[in-house]
Parts: C-alpha cells; sequence; structure tokens
C-alpha cells in the first residue's frame, strides 16, 4: 500500500501483522448456520427451474428462441457468483501461533497509527489473533477470523465479504436483480397473453414464480443499489455502518472510475491460508568431514598449491591424495634442548635446576667496567716501536 508510515507508542508485540504461522483451529459445527444459504439456494434454483418448465416453452415458440438462452446465460451467471462469493476464501489472515507473543500480549498498546497518504488510521491489536490488524481489516464474530478489507458477514451466502470474495459478491448482487426483473417481466408477459386461462397450471406456476420474483426483488434490489454506491465511494459496508470516515477523508477512494475499475478488473489478491512452507534443507555435516568441491574448486585448488600436472585430473584421485594424507601420522614434536648434555633428565625439581643459568660470584657483581684510556693506547705504540 503506498505511502504508509508507522507510529506506534510504547512496548508491543514482535508479531508482523501478515504470521505465515498457524491455521486457526476448527470451530463446531452449527446447523443453524446452513440454514440461510440453503433457503436462498432453494428458491433461486426451485423457482428457476419452474420458470424454464412452465413459462419459458410459450415465449420460445410465441416470440423467440433468444429468450429461454437469454434466461439461461444470465441464471449460470448468477450461480458461478453465488458459488464464488459462498465457497472462495475472503482473505483470511492465519493466527500467530499460541507461545508467540504471549508475555507481550497483556502489555501491548490497544492501538497503532500508520499513516497512509497523509492521513492517520488507527490499527487495533486483535487479542484473539495475536497481532496488529492491518488496515480495513476486521475480525468477523460470526467466523472468528480476521478477514482483509472486511466488508460483513453475509449469511445467505455463509461466508464473510471481504477482498478476495467481494468482486463476486457484488456481481452476484448485479446480475441477480437482472435474473429476478427477467424472470418477472416474461412471467408478467405469460399472464397478459393467458388472461382468459389463469385457472391452468402454467398459469399457477408462473403467477407463483412472480411472487417468489416479486418478493425478493426489492431487497435484493435494494442492496445492490447500497453496494453501488459503496463501490463508486471507495468505502465498504463496515466503514460506512460505523461512520469511520464520516466527515473526513477516506484515504482508500481513488476516485468513482478507478474505484469501478478495482474492483472489478483488478487482479485477485493472494490467499494466507493454506500456502505451502518452504522448508530449506540444511545439511549439516561433522567437522570431520571434507565438503564436496566442485570442478572448478578443483581446479583452483590444483592451481594454489603449484601443481604443475595435468589441470583436468580427475576429482577420485585428488580425493585419494587428500584422503592418504589425512590417514598419514603426524611427526612427533621437537625434544626440548637440554642446557647441558650428556645429563640425562630426572625428575621436575631436578629439571628445573639444570635449566637455570648458575649464580654469579659475589665479588664479581660489583666489579667495576674496564675501560681503556689515552694512556693505554700510548704506552700500547711505544712498545710496538721498541720491538
Amino acid at each position: 500500500m503506498p505511502g504508509i508510515g508507522s507510529k506506534s507508542g510504547g512496548r508491543g508485540p514482535s508479531s508482523s501483522p501478515l504470521p505465515h504461522t498457524v491455521i486457526p483451529a476448527s470451530r463446531p459445527l452449527r446447523p443453524s448456520r446452513y440454514v440461510p444459504v440453503s433457503a436462498a439456494t432453494f428458491f433461486l434454483v426451485g423457482s428457476t427451474t419452474l420458470f424454464f418448465c412452465f413459462t419459458c416453452p410459450w415465449l420460445s415458440e410465441r416470440f423467440s428462441v433468444a429468450v429461454p438462452i437469454y434466461n439461461g446465460v444470465v441464471f449460470l451467471f448468477v450461480l458461478a457468483n453465488f458459488c464464488m462469493a459462498t465457497f472462495m476464501d475472503p482473505g483470511i489472515f492465519p493466527r500467530a501461533e499460541e507461545d508467540e507473543d504471549k508475555e507481550d500480549d497483556f502489555r501491548a498498546p490497544l492501538y497503532k497509527t500508520v499513516e497512509i497518504r497523509g492521513i492517520q488510521v488507527r490499527m487495533k491489536w486483535c487479542s484473539t489473533c495475536r497481532f496488529y490488524r492491518p488496515p480495513r481489516c476486521s475480525h468477523c464474530s460470526v467466523c472468528d477470523n480476521c478477514v482483509e478489507d472486511f466488508d460483513h458477514h453475509c449469511p445467505w451466502v455463509n461466508n464473510c465479504i471481504g477482498r478476495r470474495n467481494y468482486r463476486y459478491f457484488f456481481l452476484f448482487l448485479l446480475s441477480l436483480t437482472v435474473h429476478i426483473m427477467a424472470v418477472f417481466g416474461f412471467g408478467m408477459l405469460f399472464i397478459l397473453y393467458h388472461r382468459q386461462n389463469i385457472d391452468r397450471l402454467h398459469a399457477i406456476v408462473t403467477l407463483a414464480v412472480m411472487c417468489v420474483a416479486g418478493l425478493f426483488f426489492i431487497p435484493v434490489a435494494g442492496l445492490t443499489g447500497f453496494h453501488i454506491v459503496l463501490v463508486a465511494r471507495g468505502r465498504t459496508t463496515n466503514e460506512q455502518v460505523t461512520g469511520k470516515f464520516r466527515g473526513g477523508v477516506n484515504p482508500f477512494t481513488n476516485g468513482c472510475w478507478k474505484n469501478v475499475s478495482h474492483v472489478l478488473c483488478s487482479s485477485q489478491a493472494p490467499r494466507y491460508l493454506g500456502r505451502k512452507k518452504c522448508v530449506q534443507s540444511v545439511c549439516v555435516q561433522p567437522p570431520f568431514l571434507r565438503p564436496q568441491l566442485t570442478e572448478a574448486q578443483l581446479a583452483a585448488k590444483i592451481l594454489d598449491n603449484g601443481i604443475q600436472g595435468d589441470l583436468h585430473r580427475s576429482k577420485s584421485s585428488l580425493e585419494m591424495m587428500e584422503s592418504q594424507s589425512c590417514d598419514a601420522e603426524p611427526p612427533p614434536p621437537p625434544k626440548p634442548e637440554l642446557r647441558y648434555p650428556g645429563i640425562t633428565r630426572g625428575n621436575t625439581e631436578e629439571c628445573s635446576l639444570l635449566n637455570k643459568a648458575p649464580p654469579t660470584p659475589t665479588m664479581y657483581k660489583y666489579r667495576p667496567t674496564y675501560s681503556p684510556g689515552k694512556n693505554h693506547t700510548a704506552l700500547t705504540h711505544a712498545y710496538a716501536n721498541q720491538g
């Protein structure tokens, strides 16, 4: 994210916002969570199936074959985005290890401040996941996970809506609105042409499908319009509901067109859970084993040793020479010289006495040094001339 500088006070934990460690523990199974998504799937697939079976045959004969083809393509698009929003990872951050920053958990400051485009944004410490939540991240109370760019938890898809699956959720709402309008409009056309036979099975089923479509059209269309406004303004549902940037400047918006293109055309965000850890294999050898040499190192070693033979000597011959040199016995250490030759060493005290120099007699300690003078030189020359 461009232009982020961290400012924090106090002593916090050393874990980064994005710890690549342990996958969160599995939560207890609650069957009530699957009731809304099961109902949504039943109404979507069931009503569309009835529409294709009882209404589309007459529409294709009366008007064109393009009518059921159009509805079929839209329905498949709706179903594909619904499955992507339901089963895709929304951007869950993995939790830190249990022993990591266990002591610093109580001493960590509750908030850290980062600067994004000159605007101060707070990052809150998550006591459950044990790291500071990145900007726009929030902890979902239903899924019990921290989700990147958290929008909301949707019970109709039984999943959180975050950075990775928000695009598919938004396209699901748009396509579902179009699909509901198409089913209701073509059903109304069928009823208008069959007003005289309203009591027949095809007309009754078409009326039932129209009632279901009309019942879901108002909330779905309202939710779609709400998310269109959010996408254009560059906000999430969580930020809009909590009023995080109300009365201020949103540092995450890039203008209406760029916000829409970012949601629909940006590359897929990476997944943080389920990554394969890159285990680096380190081969530790004992100190008495020599490391293996490459051919280039062998050539350099031959040159360094001054061997004038063939440089293309095989690796096995060099290793054999090294092994022979390693197997040879080292030369014995040199014997200490005796101060008095001919006398064998005895015990330690005798050796220490022999190694010591003899003391200087007292009469020679204070004897003045002899220095010849001028008279001595003259007498020497005189005796030399006489001789």
